[in-house]
């Protein structure tokens, strides 16, 4: 009885869009049977009814798909090369392969010496 209602599409019952929500299906399940639902609960009943989650996809109504194509094809593979691997400097002046990243560069206690 709530499948075939549902079946029959939010405007059916003065929905303004076509989109189910849990919160509009509670209504229905209201209106058919007269038992009212959490819509958080809803989803529960929808599973046992094999209704699956699906978003509608949203697309701008502008949307030129043959300057999309000619994006992908000639600017993306310009922007996607990856950068070249540079080589990390000293940051010693008096010992070259030092860097200040190094855990034994870090102050404090050296390794291995208890504190005095």
């Amino acid at each position: 009885q709530i499948d075939a209602a549902l079946r029959q599409g939010p405007r059916a019952f003065g929905f303004a869009t076509n989109l189910w929500t849990l919160a509009r299906v509670a209504v229905v399940i209201k209106r058919q049977s007269g038992v009212q639902y959490h819509p958080a609960h809803v989803w529960r009943l929808l599973r046992k009814l094999d209704w699956t989650l699906q978003r509608p996809a949203t697309r701008a109504r502008e949307r030129d798909e043959a300057r999309i194509r000619e994006w992908v094809s000639t600017r993306w593979p310009k922007l996607k090369k990856t950068p070249v691997a540079v080589e990390r400097g000293s940051s010693s002046r008096t010992r070259a392969g030092s860097r200040s990243d190094h855990p034994s560069a870090a102050p404090g206690l050296r390794a291995g010496r208890p504190p005095s």
